[in-house]
């Protein structure tokens, strides 16, 4: 302890401490969850895997007798330190050992959050609450920094910049050794205020309900982060709206929050509690209406198949309207922290609130992911179908309304809230690093090369990509990069490709391909209509891409049609996800599955020079087979010059080809133009499916 006092704890920062927990929390709970939920795509079925999710109701523990009087600083420690060294362990390990050390460190931190706030309102409770606002702005914009930098996929978990995450973790394992000094001296921009626990407590203590109605607001303020507002592209997905637009609105908007914040913390005191509330209603109902307006409500359609209708300028209305409201967020948890201090909580108190919103947390993660895979839901899932607006409706309420709970006179900053500039100077400095490096990373990174010379043969690619999972299980954006890299293809049709939402740790591997790639790209179905993802990628540009959905019993299926013109010629491309295959000897009355793919055929008519490709769901001789020959289309593996079976998953390689369900078809027109063509199967075990790559000279 000597020599930490000796060499490190004048370098003590709890802006800096509390950012980076903040942080790995993120990080941590959003891997938690694509963990569990991975392990249970694996086996299509809810498994034990689903029982983790119990780590997130740690704060119980804060009710155990011992705990009675406060939660000890020694205990601080221990977790903080566990939490650190599980954000440490996690990118290096599969995916079962990851859910159990993500799951580790988020019961860490459900177990520390409420313990640190508790011991936080024994201080200064003006100071403090502007201090941990800042403290989670920071954290939210290295995360989206992180996460632009590295195409949507976290950089710090990127093999060649661990490194990131240890320095970080360095800092935040040396730092959280102070919570052992109880005279400890915590630094605002620079000025020092005292964090002693025995600080003078003169405010009257609040009732139980009232810590409840704060813990849940602060709760659900964290919730709608990490479900949207850590991950642009989420937003983005929902929306069709530009990403490169979302991003650089959402990192502004945080950066102008915490330099309020450092600068003039009192320009608060002009906002009036009528005015907090207006804004916290608007800015839900905008919430509601970006995503409610993209959602088609499949339970009233009658007649398919049935386009998607064309997004316009006033789709997008609600979403920038949303974004600009949007730090009403960071304001509310400021003073919904203010008023939980100024109400003195005890430890049993603050336990019990935070255990209750912990099982809050894990309803609205289930009701989220159930609004993807509410057909393996039994009882009620269909409640779920076409709901996500419903969630994200509950969530902003719960924010929302605990701010009635607010004093006014919580909304009232003195000038000595204030703080010297030399603090602000470094301040400055670091959050300026993190916007304008967000800012010029997502620029970059979205630029499209310029269209390259025509490609003869042309080369097709179709992948069924698991969203992002190799056959394991493991997340594989990576390895299914290098598939993909390595077919050198000219148009790439992706079939479950939806990742960009919590069950897939809000990463997008359709931009995580695409900006290496430099390809012109359409995503196809939005996140919030809850179907398979399909994406379209293309060297050349992609002219009136669409999508439109299919009759569907269970999952909502899809398909993408878009024209890409490649020389003197236009292709005609159709990229589709059918749902699962019934057998009719079991069901003989449940043709759903034949009907999509008539549908389709409908689509395709008479059109010319025809691509169409996907992940079908039914092998050659079936009856959809049959139909889809006789539109006509030609089988590409059945027609090519050559074909051939490299490294592909499981036991594909002898399944196929007479029970291949990832397929390819073109027009007898486009035949008779090939001179010739190659189909191949490969791609090891990056996916579990192979890709099918066809090749025809033209």
């Amino acid at each position: 302890m000597e020599i930490y006092n000796k060499y490190f704890s004048k370098y003590y920062s709890e802006l800096i401490l509390i950012s980076i927990l903040f942080l790995f929390f993120f990080q941590l709970i959003s891997d938690f969850i694509e963990s569990i939920y991975a392990l249970n795509l694996i086996e299509v079925e809810l498994n034990e895997n689903i029982a983790a999710a119990l780590f997130l109701l740690s704060p119980i523990i804060l009710l155990v007798p011992i705990f009675k009087k406060s939660f000890p600083n020694k205990g601080l420690v221990i977790i903080g330190e566990i939490m650190v060294i599980c954000r440490i362990l996690e990118p290096l390990f599969n995916t079962q050992i990851r859910m159990i050390l993500t799951g580790i460190g988020v019961f860490c931190f459900m177990l520390f959050f409420p313990a640190f706030l508790q011991s936080k309102s024994k201080g200064n409770e003006e100071k403090n609450s502007l201090l941990i606002g800042v403290e989670l702005s920071i954290g939210l914009g290295m995360l989206i920094l992180f996460r632009t930098l590295g195409s949507t996929f976290d950089l710090t978990f990127h093999f060649w910049f661990l490194w990131i995450g240890w320095i970080l973790a360095a800092i935040a394992a040396i730092m959280l050794i102070n919570f052992l000094n109880p005279d400890r001296i915590t630094k605002i921009f620079g000025e020092e205020v005292s964090s002693s626990i025995n600080a003078p407590n003169q405010e009257k203590k609040g009732s139980k309900w009232k810590i409840l109605g704060l813990s849940f607001g602060i709760t659900s303020i964290l919730v709608l982060i990490y479900f949207a507002f850590s991950s642009p592209v989420v937003i983005s997905r929902w929306t069709e709206g530009n990403y490169t637009a979302i991003t650089i609105i959402t990192i502004i908007a945080i950066t102008a929050f915490i330099f309020l914040v450092a600068f003039k913390p009192d320009i608060i005191n002009k906002i009036t509690f009528r005015g907090i509330l207006i804004w916290n209603g608007l800015f839900v109902l905008m919430l509601v209406l970006t995503i409610g307006v993209h959602q088609i409500p499949f339970l009233f359609i009658s007649s398919y198949p049935t386009y998607a209708p064309t997004t316009t300028i006033f789709h997008h209305i609600p979403l920038y309207i949303m974004l600009i409201l949007s730090p009403i967020i960071l304001i509310d948890f400021t003073l919904l922290t203010r008023e939980l201090f100024r109400s003195k909580p005890s430890i049993r108190k603050i336990g019990g609130s935070f255990f209750i919103t912990s099982i809050y947390l894990l309803l609205m993660i289930f009701s989220a992911v159930f609004t993807i895979v509410w057909d393996y839901i039994p009882y009620v899932g269909t409640f779920f179908r076409d709901m996500i607006w419903f969630v994200f409706l509950i969530v902003g309420l719960v924010i929302a309304l605990p701010i009635l709970l607010v004093r006014k006179d919580s909304l009232l900053f003195t000038k000595h809230s204030r703080n010297n500039f030399k603090g602000k100077l470094k301040i400055s400095g670091l959050i300026g690093i993190m916007c304008i490096g967000t800012i010029i990373g997502v620029i970059v990174l979205e630029m499209p090369d310029k269209e390259g010379d025509i490609d003869n043969p042309i080369r097709i690619l179709s992948y069924n990509i698991q969203q992002g999972y190799d056959e394991n299980g493991d997340k594989n954006f990576e390895g299914q990069y290098e598939v993909i890299k390595n077919a050198n293809a000219s148009i790439i049709g992706l079939q479950e490709s939806d990742t960009c939402r919590i069950s897939g740790g809000n990463a997008d591997i359709v931009r995580y391909i695409n900006n290496r790639l430099k390809y012109y790209s359409y995503f196809g179905p939005k996140t919030v209509t809850g179907t398979y993802g399909l994406a379209l990628l293309s060297k050349y540009p992609i002219k009136s891409a669409k999508t439109f959905y299919m009759e569907s019993e269970g999952e909502q299926t899809a398909t993408i049609e878009a024209q890409i013109t490649i020389g003197a010629i236009i292709y005609n491309v159709f990229i589709t996800h059918l749902g699962n295959f019934i057998d009719p000897n079991v069901s003989p009355f449940d043709r759903s599955h034949i009907i999509q793919q008539e549908q389709i055929l409908e689509r395709i008519g008479a059109k010319t020079n025809v691509i169409l490709m996907g992940d079908f769901n039914f092998e050659p001789d079936t009856e959809h087979y049959n139909i889809t020959i006789a539109h006509p289309l030609d089988d590409c593996w059945e027609i090519a010059n050559s074909t051939s079976i490299g490294s592909v998953p499981n036991d594909w390689e002898t399944r196929l080809p007479v029970e291949r369900i990832d397929q390819m078809f073109i027009s007898p027109d486009l035949t008779a133009l090939s001179s010739y063509i190659e189909v191949t199967y490969f791609g090891g075990t990056a996916a579990d499916h192979p890709a099918l790559l066809t090749s025809i000279a033209i």
